[in-house]
């Protein structure tokens, strides 16, 4: 059988939300070098947000394009547009094929494969799967019994075949697709983790997944922690740097520190390189495992900014999370970041099923008298594939099912104890609380880099967020 050579779009959606950060669509670059690696050569990349397009114009390029197979990834929030590029892409492109990926449709392909606009659901890391996919396609296979990962239609009926291992030797992948992205875009938008040095920047992923099993937490990667080896990490920074002008790296690792020496190799491989890059981690760092050898050796190695997540300062509802983070060690390693110069950010939820005022306060205290630069105070958002979701459905609360409503920065989901109007002044107080405080003012002013343009900025953003929802 004569197999077709296939035209291949691959689309970043995008949901317009209150606080717009954006940094490299890493996981659809991942796709796009994976499936050129197994012989599909004719790929494209399309990134709603960096353009900021609105489905009507993100099918316009589509058309011009004329692609065999459109695909589609989205987060939660993002979940309607993806149904009205799939809508307008079956009226506008009939013959193409849909295929919806991504931590939506990972964990609700079910409701996904709703929509007559999907023809496919692709779950979980999906280099593999929408390889096989791509194959077949080609090949007109019609049955995609076997195919593992995949969410299919046959006839009338809705299959999802079994769950596909992930990867579990990361090196064996291909970098990122980085030769399919327009660079200089990304430098012009505000990034993940907001502050920055350079904007010649790119984003990375050294390992995935995280075995701690918090009740909020995305289950993306699942839960077995897998890296690349320093040299396959070290690799893709000479890359980076070599080809495309990079001088600072965001790396959105769920947590880099899960295996020190791994990290410490990496942190020596910049050095010995003498690139002199600058690094920010806005993602992954667990605070109470975290060694002061680290923190020196990235400080060296060009880290500037880094953030801990400490979600709640009370015991009891880090019990209720599942996150057992011992606060005291939290505490003592964020003074020791702060020593060194380097810019501490921390994050802070609120609005956990049966948190009280009290304890919503008692965070918000931690948090002011704590050694962090700057920090954030999100509401709690029962994501769907969440343990968190679970619970609160089984205990017959009304969710919402409009996904947009799960907006990370904007939303009046509330589980907790504490009525909204209280919820919402908290919040509010919360910002106020932290940072106006001299003290504080002058250590962010003295570390920030870029400050003329940093600046206002930052003002904005807490303007912004100290009066959000």
């Amino acid at each position: 059988m004569t197999s077709l050579m296939l035209r291949i779009a691959i689309v970043q959606t995008y949901h317009p939300y209150t606080q717009f950060t954006h940094v490299h669509p890493l996981g659809i670059m991942a796709i796009a070098s994976a499936v050129r690696a197994k012989g599909h050569a004719d790929v494209h990349i399309l990134d709603m947000k960096v353009e900021g397009w609105t489905p009507s114009e993100a099918v316009d390029a589509l058309v011009e394009l004329a692609p065999d197979v459109v695909g589609l990834s989205a987060m939660t929030y993002e979940a309607g547009c993806m149904h009205d590029v799939a809508k307008e892409v079956k009226r506008r492109l009939p013959n193409a094929v849909v295929v919806c990926g991504g931590p939506h449709p990972s964990v609700a392909d079910d409701d996904v494969m709703q929509d007559a606009s999907v023809d496919f659901a692709v779950r979980g890391e999906a280099e593999d799967t929408f390889a096989e996919l791509l194959d077949g396609i080609a090949a007109g296979r019609r049955s995609w019994t076997g195919c593992l990962g995949l969410t299919w239609r046959d006839g009338d009926r809705v299959v999802a075949e079994p769950d596909r291992p992930p990867p579990a030797d990361l090196d064996a992948l291909p970098f990122p697709a980085w030769d399919l992205i327009d660079h200089a875009k990304y430098y012009l938008v505000p990034r993940g983790g907001v502050i920055y040095a350079h904007k010649e920047f790119a984003t990375m992923f050294s390992s995935r997944a995280c075995p701690w099993r918090c009740t909020y937490c995305h289950n993306s990667y699942g839960k077995t922690f897998r890296e690349r080896s320093a040299e396959n990490v070290l690799a893709e920074i000479d890359y980076l740097v070599q080809n495309h002008g990079v001088k600072e790296l965001v790396f959105m690792d769920d947590i880099f520190n899960f295996k020190p020496e791994r990290a410490k190799a990496i942190a020596r491989g910049l050095i010995d390189r003498k690139y002199g890059l600058k690094l920010t981690f806005p993602n992954g760092f667990r605070g109470d495992i975290l060694d002061e050898d680290l923190v020196l050796l990235l400080k060296e190695a060009g880290m500037y900014r880094c953030m801990v997540a400490v979600e709640s300062a009370v015991w009891r509802l880090q019990k209720v999370m599942k996150k057992n983070l011992k606060i005291d060690k939290v505490r003592k390693i964020v003074e020791f970041i702060a020593s060194q110069d380097i810019m501490v950010h921390g994050a802070f939820m609120l609005g956990f099923p049966t948190e009280t005022e009290a304890e919503m306060r008692a965070t918000i205290d931690w948090a002011a008298k704590s050694a962090f630069h700057t920090a954030a105070f999100f509401r709690v958002i029962p994501f769907k594939g969440t343990e968190l979701f679970r619970q609160v459905e089984h205990a017959g609360y009304d969710l919402p099912t409009d996904w947009s409503a799960y907006e990370p920065y904007q939303s009046d989901i509330n589980l907790s104890e504490v009525e909204e109007k209280t919820i919402l002044k908290l919040r509010k107080g919360a910002y106020r609380k932290f940072y106006v405080n001299p003290k504080r003012m002058w250590r962010i002013f003295k570390l920030i880099p870029n400050k003329a343009t940093m600046l206002p900025f930052l003002t904005l953003l807490f303007a912004r967020r100290a009066y959000a929802r």
